[in-house]
């Protein structure tokens, strides 16, 4: 649905896309500014975008580090689809909702390769990651493998859809 949508976005409306992503607390009036339209409009298009889903919320981007979580690490987990003792089949995107819900999970994502899932990952230090996989992860029966990659330094980590200019 979305994909139509956004086929029908015009060169003011990803201005105005480009401007909530760099400050989501711009106002009204300056975003009509610098995109030369009336307030009214801007409000119009913008409240459209939610209501179509292109926008789906607004938020704080938080340090991790100042917030005591510095270690990310990403972990990829091969599904075992059936379980012993399970007569019906594991469900991987219930699997997936479930783990979910963790508190240290920032990220699951289900890919094609190797392993099934991907999960981003954000603690304190490498133990708590080790306690996260050890006991957490590999303790759900549905988990038959694990590959964790501990990142060790960033040069670009965004939620921004980037190259909105570019867009048909």
């Amino acid at each position: 649905m979305t994909e139509n949508i956004s086929r029908a976005l015009d060169e003011c409306d990803l201005q105005i896309l480009a401007l909530l992503q760099e400050d989501c607390k711009m106002g009204m009036a300056e975003i009509a500014r610098r995109v030369g339209k009336g307030v009214s409009t801007v409000h119009s298009r913008i409240k459209a975008m939610e209501e179509s889903g292109v926008i789906r919320k607004y938020t704080a981007v938080l340090d991790p580090t100042a917030l005591g979580r510095s270690t990310l690490a990403f972990i990829f987990i091969r599904i075992r689809y059936r379980v012993p003792g399970q007569r019906s089949l594991v469900s991987q995107r219930e699997f997936c909702e479930n783990i979910a819900k963790e508190p240290l999970v920032q990220g699951v994502y289900i890919v094609s390769g190797e392993y099934d899932v991907m999960l981003k990952v954000r603690t304190r230090d490498v133990a708590e990651m080790n306690s996260f996989i050890v006991d957490k992860l590999r303790g759900i029966p549905a988990v038959e493998r694990t590959l964790t990659m501990f990142v060790m330094d960033k040069y670009l980590e965004t939620l921004e859809v980037r190259g909105l200019g570019d867009l048909p």
